[in-house]
């Protein structure tokens, strides 16, 4: 059986699947059954079967590119991947470190997934329009041209709404105008039943408006902004950060110019909705800064005691810090302490980690307070006050500038 049996993510009791259009829906889930062969299924988007065609796949590799550079969440986070078919999208995302869930009508199709992401994926037959997920469960949302085979397609957009976090995001990659009246797409429907039907990105945009999205973007799926134009909120600290704003400013628009000149001429668009203000967390970060505001340490101590001292911190950076990433450590932001050699370079990197009492927003303090392991040696110590997030980056690496302080260790 197809069905999540995992206690993550919960589940909606008494969620019932209805048909608006069941020719189109049976055909969806009997769609396995009357192919040929399923070997590119189990390979996709590569090469397989009687899949032959290199364009197709070189698209659709680079859609999920796009896909994946429009998520502000990073690996960790929980990502609904509607209308998953054989669930490549979902592998790609866990290659990624993403947790995912794949929900598709046609628990074949699931199979294939599973097989392929292994026993423990979490996998849903259901229908889209009616998706058996509690309210606000999942991070993010992705559906990479399935919802044009949805009749009831305005519904799953508001379903998708529901089961988003506040500040979630729903990445969409639909075929355009145009699509229901190609040839491949007139010999689906004539061999499998299934609905082709044109989305075009600019009218999903306004539906997921109605849908209660916030705010949505049509983006070109060819990259050429190298992520500059990445999904982030407008950074509101100014003045406490004059340079970093300016140069954040002139970057996405420079990659916003280059973006709307694409939407012009490809014919390949994603459409991204925004549930809420998304920021960028440590997991994923984008600009990481840390500005030590006040360090306190005595001057001097004895070798054998252990030493109190406190800190306030300031994010100044772009990127919500997160205290507890629940089932990894990774991208859980903390205060690194390193011991300095005669020299000033480090001699025990991790000599002390402080956690956060709580998550930090962009223009956030948080004051912390912790103690030093006693000394093995007297004479003049130095410290190197970072902040870290954990299996992604220390701070540094990204710019930010760490706190230094020297004490006097004593014999007692």
């Amino acid at each position: 059986m197809t069905n999540i049996t995992s206690t993550e993510p919960a589940f909606k009791p008494g969620t019932a699947m209805e048909a608006n259009r069941k020719g189109a829906r049976e055909a969806e889930k009997n769609h396995v059954c009357r192919m040929q062969t399923t070997d590119g299924l189990s390979v996709k988007p590569f090469l397989g079967g009687t899949s032959l065609s290199v364009e197709r796949a070189c698209t659709e590799i680079a859609a999920f590119s796009a896909m994946v550079a429009s998520l502000p969440v990073g690996p960790g986070t929980l990502v609904l991947d509607i209308g998953a078919g054989p669930c490549w999208v979902s592998d790609w995302l866990n290659k990624l470190r993403y947790r995912t869930v794949s929900l598709d009508i046609c628990a074949d199709m699931l199979r294939i997934g599973r097989r392929r992401m292994g026993a423990g994926s979490w996998v849903c037959a259901a229908d889209m329009a009616a998706i058996p997920l509690r309210d606000e469960s999942v991070d993010a949302a992705v559906c990479h041209a399935a919802l044009h085979h949805a009749e009831n397609w305005r519904q799953v957009l508001r379903e998708v709404y529901r089961t988003l976090r506040p500040g979630g995001v729903f990445v969409l990659q639909e075929p355009g105008r145009g699509h229901s009246a190609q040839a491949e797409s007139i010999a689906q429907m004539e061999q499998f039943g299934v609905l082709e039907q044109d989305l075009p990105p600019r009218m999903l945009a306004r539906a997921c408006r109605d849908a209660g999205f916030t705010r949505t973007i049509v983006r070109p799926v060819a990259e050429l902004s190298h992520g500059l134009a990445r999904i982030l909120p407008p950074y509101p600290f100014a003045a406490k950060a004059p340079r970093l704003f300016l140069k954040k400013r002139i970057q996405r628009l420079l990659a916003e110019t280059v973006e709307g000149l694409l939407n012009l001429c490809t014919p390949l668009h994603i459409v991204v909705a925004m549930k809420g203000l998304p920021y960028a967390d440590s997991r994923r970060p984008e600009t990481m800064v840390a500005r030590f505001r006040d360090v306190r340490l005595p001057p001097s101590i004895a070798k054998s005691s252990r030493t109190p001292f406190s800190a306030r911190i300031e994010n100044t950076g772009l990127t919500r810090w997160l205290s507890d990433t629940s089932e990894t450590t990774e991208g859980r932001v903390r205060l690194g302490v390193s011991l300095l050699d005669d020299n000033r370079r480090i001699a025990e990197l991790d000599y002390l980690r402080i956690p956060l009492p709580r998550d930090i927003e962009p223009g956030e303090s948080v004051d912390l307070t912790g103690e030093l392991p006693p000394f093995t040696r007297s004479g003049k110590a130095s410290l190197r006050l970072d902040m870290v997030s954990e299996g992604v980056c220390w701070f540094s690496e990204k710019g930010s500038r760490p706190a230094y302080a020297d004490i006097v260790v004593q014999d007692p």
